[in-house]
């Protein structure tokens, strides 16, 4: 059976539900690089196209390319959905295609862009498949854990709420800028963020609102 090794912020997404669908066996484990790995060589990081480009605009894309170039041999970022459809948005096509040219040229870290999330699943399934069965390499996570830095605990913290992954923790961060101010934000604001809609931003505010309740204390109630 094919294995896939997947960061367990990517349950935010229906990709790992998808892999299973597929036939692939997910294992969800707490990933210091990369979202899945698919082989000992083959360590993959998923980005939306429009969090693709932020990210290259906020100096955090080189970064975490660098790292998973380091971690492993064939390093790949694979961007759910398609970078023309953004570039309205965006007005330096020079940096754009430069920073394409940087990661596949010059760092090594393959480029390739996908649909939607069962585009990506069915990727992720025959990029493992054929990791797995041709060259009989099952995923190994070779990263060390690292010591998290003061935006990467903050994306962390605000990728706890319900359906956040950490791309659209990043996008509430940029937005509200501080974690205190995403979570003091009202139904109304929450929805002025792309990607989230009036039902997650309900899910979001009922956890946030709801009055805590131990497992003893609802012993003791009953």
């Amino acid at each position: 059976m094919v294995e896939v090794v997947v960061d367990v912020r990517e349950q935010a997404s229906q990709v790992p539900a998808l892999l299973e669908e597929l036939g692939a066996k997910v294992k969800l484990r707490t990933l210091s690089v990369a979202d899945y790995v698919v082989s000992e060589r083959v360590g993959i990081e998923r980005k939306s196209a429009r969090d693709f480009l932020s990210s290259l605009f906020s100096g955090r894309l080189f970064d975490q390319a660098s790292r998973l170039s380091e971690a492993y041999e064939k390093p790949l970022i694979l961007i759910q959905g398609y970078l023309e459809e953004e570039l309205e948005y965006f007005s330096n096509f020079s940096a754009i295609w430069g920073s394409l040219f940087s990661l596949s040229l010059e760092m090594g870290v393959a480029v390739l862009q996908a649909r939607d999330e069962l585009s990506v699943a069915r990727a992720i399934f025959t990029l493992a498949r054929r990791e797995q069965e041709k060259r009989r390499s099952k995923p190994r996570i070779r990263a060390k854990p690292k010591m998290l830095n003061m935006e990467e605990k903050q994306i962390f913290l605000v990728s706890g709420l319900p359906s956040v992954g950490a791309e659209l923790a990043e996008r509430l961060l940029t937005h509200f800028r501080t974690p205190r101010r995403v979570f003091a934000a009202r139904e109304g604001e929450l929805m002025k963020v792309p990607g989230i809609g009036r039902e997650k931003a309900r899910s979001i505010a009922r956890v946030l609102d709801a009055e805590f309740r131990s497992y003893r204390q609802k012993l003791l109630e009953e």
